[in-house]
């Protein structure tokens, strides 16, 4: 297969491009210019190309699949970052569908986000989109969907909402910030006694969800989250255990959770494998050698 990915410098990237590369497949990783590089792989050709402007030369001319994974750096930086944002997420995805139409791709899989949901008390299911997004960020990811759904006439168009996604060698994200206060002796902020319910996924059932989804012969929309869901207390508890380090919390207001339902992936035969416990271990051991 031939595949075109972007945000392959990235973390869930870097792991799907071994996996892409591993199998056989040729594979273009795309990654800003002057930021950082995909790894050097066999199969593996980089290609520069700044996804919040319009598309420039140095894509193939044909190919069988795009995977949708870039983000913008300054998701954060609101709104000062807003552009960029909006370009990366919303505008570079219809921007793709479009150059991947015309190079005959049969498969464009989106990685969305579970922030497309509103918070509550039971785990979101695909049909419960909030009608207003929470923030900027997530009314991106929307925008990009809607984009993806409007090509589901001239490819299969997967949209992918992925739950915290975490494992080795992951920085400044959900879980490795709870793994960086605890070892730095800092306060876990938790809201409520037990703090909000996460299913977060192991970048390995991630990468397993997109392998799986461009071989599906119709466009989804998924959840992607983890086989088990925490609390952000027992998560901290788990992760103290396995540093070493007693956590120390601050209990404030309660927030609702952040929960995905994987009902519908679990049909497409795309369960998540990896116990949470055993992929927060290997992501500590990984962290610590």
């Amino acid at each position: 297969m031939r595949v075109l990915v972007t945000g392959g410098a990235g973390f869930t990237g870097r792991a799907l491009l071994r996996a892409l590369a591993q199998r056989g497949d040729t594979v273009y990783a795309v990654h800003r210019p002057g930021g950082g590089q995909p790894e050097a792989l066999d199969g593996v050709e980089p290609v520069a190309q700044d996804l919040a402007a319009a598309l420039g030369p140095g894509l193939p001319g044909a190919l069988d699949a795009v995977v949708h994974l870039a983000q913008s750096s300054r998701y954060r930086d609101f709104p000062e970052g807003a552009a960029d944002v909006f370009e990366v997420n919303a505008a570079a995805t219809a921007r793709l569908l479009d150059w991947a139409r015309t190079a005959r791709a049969e498969s464009f899989v989106y990685a969305s986000s579970g922030a497309v949901y509103a918070a509550g008390p039971e785990p979101a299911r695909e049909e419960q989109v909030a009608a207003s997004p929470s923030n900027f960020y997530a009314a991106s990811k929307r925008c990009g969907e809607l984009a993806c759904e409007g090509f589901r006439g001239h490819l299969n168009a997967h949209v992918l909402r992925f739950f915290f996604i975490y494992g080795p060698g992951q920085e400044a994200m959900f879980v490795p910030g709870i793994l960086d206060r605890i070892r730095a002796g800092d306060e876990v902020s938790l809201a409520g006694e037990r703090g909000i319910h996460v299913n977060p996924v192991y970048v390995d059932d991630a990468v397993a969800a997109i392998l799986g989804t461009l071989a599906a012969p119709e466009s989804m929309t998924l959840n992607v989250g983890g086989p088990d869901v925490v609390s952000l207390r027992e998560l901290a508890d788990l992760a103290g255990t396995l540093l070493g380090r007693k956590p120390h919390y601050v209990v404030g207001d309660p927030r609702p959770d952040v929960l995905g339902s994987i009902e519908r992936l679990r049909e497409a035969g795309l369960e998540p494998r990896v116990p949470f416990a055993e992929g927060l271990e290997r992501t500590v051991v990984a962290s610590s050698a």
